[in-house]
């Protein structure tokens, strides 16, 4: 684990990375030998809730021969009304990818 903080906002001792047992999941840390106060990163937290079902959205990537591909919730593509066939058009933002649905009968198939 990359540190990216070097002494406990609790009590100022030095952290060390250490592994932490939260809910049965097995997150990386920043542990505070002194007091015992723990720091995690986003992405680890992020990972808790992933594992803890906290995070609906969450699909894996995966590959399908040479493309790399990704399971849509069936409630967001019954909400969306995607059917086989449409389109996605992908748009590049500073938070992420966003991906705006296209029917295919709105744009004559």
């Amino acid at each position: 684990m990359r540190k990216f903080m070097k002494t406990c906002y609790k009590c100022g001792t030095d952290v060390k990375a250490a592994k932490s047992v939260k809910e049965g999941i097995s997150l990386d840390c920043l542990k505070c030998p002194k007091c015992g106060e723990e720091y995690f990163t986003s992405s680890e937290l992020i990972k808790f809730d992933i594992k803890t079902g906290k995070r609906k959205l969450v699909r894996k990537f995966g590959t399908l021969g040479d493309s790399m591909v990704v399971r849509f919730p069936s409630d967001v593509l019954k909400d969306y009304k995607i059917k086989p066939g449409d389109y996605g058009i992908f748009e590049k933002k500073p938070e992420g990818i966003l991906i705006k649905p296209i029917h295919a009968k709105d744009i004559g198939n």
